[in-house]
């Protein structure tokens, strides 16, 4: 490499992990779309099994799962693998900060992408007024409220009634292709809307209505990693928190604990003083590499996803089968709600309790 002319640095290696995360979610996704083209065949076409994987995609779901397994010891045999996957997300923030946000997350890299590519075009990213910038930033935090506090307040009974009674849980990651597929015109809006934003003001989803990039910066406190600076190295340049894309001013910090703090090195690849500024590990003081940092992130997220398949908790319980017979109802009544109800087998209305979200809508 050193022959080469050419100089790989952290951005470059983030660009190609991000590029095969993005790569293996879209051959899920095509995998899945042509799962459920055969199941609205009535089982005529050709079968491609349905990729587990997807159900990352239904992180509400995986959310019930975990108060579930709190109360019974049972992982969701429903979507186990959201369950594994949602699991390991949170795990990833107790250690590794949120290197899931800016290394793996696909939402996070299109936002990433869109932002960066148009300041490569000559954009300019408009950063909002401090105030209106805190008081959106609340936003996702909100959201994390509300889902949490639906979460507390649904008891075993009412999971395991919803886990049993509900048609529509049965049926939660084809309504979510649907959502896509078969789009409003309000979502469309939305999503627009999203993307505009997101080319002229950084990370513009991930920073002001992400809930779940709020719940990991939260669990992140407590990852031994750090952004540390020496400050008897420091040149006061500024160069850091120019570069820092979630505009945190890492030139008058001494460690870096703000949640935002995707730990995605760009702020230490822009450091012109070797050693001031680095990440750490909390107690040791080591030094973090890059590529270390890129090899323990995505390894410790390789074996724990991996665990769940080897014991038995990646493929759902519902049989392809169930999946053709319900897929050709996917518009019944039966799988839609009614402000906060769920149809039930027998016709029925369950209500979930304070009228929760519609969890056939996929929160990325």
């Amino acid at each position: 490499m050193r022959n080469s002319g050419l100089k790989f640095d952290s951005q470059k290696l983030r660009w190609l992990v991000q590029v095969a995360f993005f790569i293996l979610i879209v051959f899920i996704g095509w995998r899945f779309y042509l799962f459920v083209k055969f199941c609205e065949s009535g089982g005529t076409a050709t079968f491609v099994p349905r990729p587990p994987g997807v159900e990352a995609f239904l992180p509400i779901g995986a959310m019930m799962g975990v108060k579930y397994f709190f109360l019974t010891g049972i992982i969701d045999p429903i979507h186990p693998a959201g369950f594994v996957i949602f699991v390991t997300i949170l795990l990833t923030a107790l250690f590794f900060r949120r290197g899931f946000c800016s290394w793996i997350c696909p939402v996070s890299t299109i936002s990433e992408w869109l932002w960066r590519g148009f300041e490569g075009c000559g954009g300019k990213n408009i950063r909002l007024p401090k105030i209106a910038d805190i008081v959106l930033r609340s936003v996702k935090y909100l959201l994390l409220a509300f889902f949490l506090h639906i979460l507390f307040v649904m008891d075993k009974t009412a999971l395991e009634s919803f886990y049993q009674n509900v048609p529509y849980i049965r049926v939660a990651d084809v309504k979510m292709l649907k959502f896509f597929t078969e789009m409003a015109t309000l979502t469309l809006i939305v999503i627009i809307l999203l993307v505009i934003g997101s080319f002229i003001n950084k990370n513009f989803w991930c920073r002001y209505f992400c809930p779940y990039g709020a719940l990991l910066g939260i669990l992140g406190w407590i990852s031994p990693f750090r952004v540390a600076r020496d400050k008897d190295k420091c040149i006061d340049c500024g160069k850091c928190t120019k570069a820092c894309p979630v505009y945190i001013v890492v030139e008058n910090k001494k460690t870096v604990t703000d949640p935002e703090c995707l730990v995605c090195y760009d702020c230490v690849q822009a450091c012109p003083k070797p050693g001031a500024l680095d990440l750490k590990i909390v107690g040791p003081n080591a030094k973090i590499h890059y590529a270390l940092y890129a090899a323990i992130l995505i390894g410790f997220f390789g074996i724990l996803t991996t665990a769940g398949r080897l014991t038995g908790n990646w493929h759902t319980s519902i049989p392809v089968k169930e999946f053709v017979d319900r897929v050709q109802h996917i518009h019944d009544p039966m799988y839609q709600h009614r402000q906060g109800k769920f149809a039930t087998e027998n016709g029925a209305l369950e209500t979930r309790p304070d009228n929760p979200p519609e969890t056939d809508k996929p929160t990325l």
